[in-house]
């Protein structure tokens, strides 16, 4: 991947949906801060790789907004802040969801578009 590439696809994942994913994540299991970012990684099949004072700002910002609140627990040697999903933080998960379910058939023709033409294109160049 080179340079644009790798500066588009970030800016594709913008705030709010990395903000969404972290929602979706707290709210299956609450959880810590580095292994928020560690799911990250894995959810998006490493193609987003967050650093983690990003990840540790947006959750904080988060807990402002009052989407997500947090309890210092004392596991084996340091405690850890173990993020929790609120009322709030449950209402904008769903609400943000519904949107992406509306939005995945233009996605899924999009996605379909660029097969078909760019990666046929790519195809005919190599052969």
């Amino acid at each position: 991947m080179n340079y644009e590439e790798d500066r588009l696809q970030n800016h594709y994942l913008s705030r709010g949906f990395i903000e969404t994913l972290i929602l979706w994540i707290i709210h299956k299991q609450p959880i810590h801060g580095y292994k928020i970012k560690k799911k990250i990684e894995e959810v998006t099949i490493g193609n987003y790789l967050p650093k983690p004072g990003v990840i540790y700002t947006m959750l904080r910002r988060m807990e402002e907004k009052g989407l997500l609140r947090s309890e210092w627990k004392r596991e084996t040697g340091r405690g850890k802040r173990v993020y929790y999903i609120t009322e709030k933080g449950k209402f904008v998960l769903v609400t943000r969801l519904k949107i992406m379910k509306k939005r995945l058939k233009v996605l899924e023709q999009m996605v379909s578009y660029y097969e078909h033409v760019f990666e046929k294109q790519k195809e005919n160049k190599s052969n």
